[in-house]
């Protein structure tokens, strides 16, 4: 197969496109290797064999960096949570795979997990498009808890976004402790690692899910 020829500006483009991944992916190792809030815009220019100047026309600054990761972050989080089994099943279901879901997404992400869902980089606030993204995936999960709850004719003794807000701060309260206590361990393991059904299970008793599984 003959490739397309590639006009200057596309070319220009797809440069450009590459260099953008490849910032992004040496930011993710440092985060990773020295904590979020590590990022240093002069040594990933370095990394790159570029002056730090040069980085401009890439990110307009270190922020920017962590605002397209806090962004792409929760793209890839709601893929995740969309995508995951049982996730139109009852509402049991649905709880028990979203535990799993949000707990191997912050194992297996544990640079963007805490970029997204703590405060880690002093000052760091992220634009509004970003906050958009993660908003919308808060609206969506949202939505499908209360679609699943109506489909079941279960009313529960909070609003929807009480029930939504408990259930994420469960979820988050598992996985963190997780990763600070067992990070070596996966999901499933070690001492929080191994609540998650736990969790769920007071979920199911308090708001009498077992009567529709």
């Amino acid at each position: 197969m003959i490739e397309p020829i590639l006009t200057r500006r596309q070319r220009q483009r797809r440069q450009h496109e590459e260099v953008v991944e490849e910032i992004l992916a040496i930011a993710r190792r440092m985060m990773q290797a020295e904590g979020v809030a590590a990022l240093n815009f002069n040594a990933i220019a370095r990394q790159l064999g570029m002056q730090p100047p040069s980085l401009y026309t890439y990110f307009a600054s270190k922020e920017a960096i962590y605002d397209e990761l806090f962004r792409r972050g929760y793209l890839t989080f709601g893929q995740r949570m969309n995508q995951r089994p049982a996730a139109t099943g009852s509402p049991v279901e649905q709880l028990r795979s979203a535990f799993l879901a949000y707990m191997e997404f912050g194992y297996e992400n544990r640079d963007l997990f805490e970029l997204m869902f703590q405060r880690p980089v002093p000052g760091f606030t992220p634009s509004a498009e970003s906050m958009a993204v993660s908003l919308g995936q808060l609206a969506e999960a949202q939505r499908q808890l209360g679609a699943a709850l109506a489909q079941a004719g279960v009313t529960l003794p909070v609003s929807l976004e009480e029930a939504g807000d408990l259930v994420i701060a469960m979820m988050y309260g598992v996985t963190a402790m997780h990763l600070a206590n067992n990070p070596e361990l996966p999901v499933g393991e070690g001492r929080f690692g191994r609540l998650a059904d736990h969790a769920v299970d007071l979920f199911v008793t308090a708001w009498q899910l077992e009567r529709v599984e």
